[in-house]
């Protein structure tokens, strides 16, 4: 296997444990407040990757808006929504909805920037579809009690949540295109992304109805939490993504490091003692197909 084929892998593997450093922190502050303390954590390591992997600190200024608007809805609009899926789904279920960010993207690319759909697309998005739904109804066992399966009524909220997450990912990627076309250094543009969301994320904390149940500051089992996903989700795990571009098949290094909802698996399996249902695994593989097919 190539070296661009294990750094892909690694990126997906990175997000997967970065899901699961989330699950403790998001239920005990909340998506908003734990996306205020995890883009701090984030923007704090990238300054230092992008310093001493000698990126570019520099975005055409022709290129600022795209930028600002993909750090609105992908990282705003979409973490906000991820988190809170997170919360009312669990590791697992969110991360099989915010894999349909694939699809997506190729629906919204039809839409907006006639690109075509070919029916080999088309069955692909039918796919991932039908694997979302396996893996939610059918995914957990009936037997299984574990925090991490556990759904907050209603299950409809956090299955739009998961769902937003997902169209907010797709809407903020397809914004960055002519950036990255346009030779712009990704380290830095991600450094940007976060460092504005973080900024929007922490201006709301004066009107932070919830900020009396939470100190400003998590103690320090909760920080690492953070700062591990943090460094899982948004830094090394751009890196590793990155690193697999620089000699990978875009295609291959895409469909890679789109395996997340199977990968995730066997950590539930460790975690509980059990098995997860048959319907977590055929959901999952349907996704990754799907993404396989597109």
């Amino acid at each position: 296997m190539a070296f661009a084929h294990l750094f892909a892998l690694g990126a997906a593997l990175s997000w997967t444990l970065a899901s699961l450093f989330s699950h403790q922190a998001a239920l005990r502050f909340g998506s908003l407040h734990f996306n205020r303390l995890r883009m701090l954590a984030a923007a704090i390591l990238l300054v230092i990757m992008t310093a001493l992997t000698g990126g570019n600190f520099a975005v055409p200024h022709a290129f600022w808006l795209p930028v600002f608007l993909s750090s609105i809805v992908g990282v705003v609009l979409g973490d906000y929504f991820l988190f809170v899926a997170m919360r009312r789904l669990g590791p697992r279920r969110t991360a099989i909805l915010f894999a349909a960010n694939a699809p997506i993207a190729a629906i919204l690319g039809w839409l907006f920037l006639d690109e075509i759909l070919s029916g080999l697309q088309i069955l692909a998005i039918l796919v991932g579809f039908v694997g979302i739904c396996f893996a939610i109804i059918y995914g957990k066992r009936r037997d299984l009690l574990h925090i991490w399966e556990a759904i907050t009524p209603p299950l409809w909220i956090g299955i739009a949540a998961g769902c937003l997450a997902a169209f907010g990912q797709a809407i903020g990627v397809l914004l960055l295109r002519p950036v990255m076309s346009a030779g712009g250094d990704p380290m830095f543009v991600g450094l940007v992304r976060v460092t504005i969301a973080g900024l929007i994320f922490w201006l709301t904390w004066p009107f932070d109805r919830r900020k009396s149940e939470h100190a400003l500051m998590p103690d320090i089992k909760l920080s690492l939490l953070i700062l591990a996903n943090g460094f899982f989700g948004l830094s090394f795990g751009v890196f590793l993504l990155l690193k697999a571009l620089e000699t990978g098949n875009v295609a291959e290094v895409t469909i890679l490091s789109a395996t997340s909802p199977v990968m995730i698996l066997p950590f539930i399996w460790y975690k509980t003692g059990r098995c997860p249902a048959w319907g977590a695994w055929l959901g999952a593989l349907l996704v990754v197909a799907s993404t396989t097919l597109l």
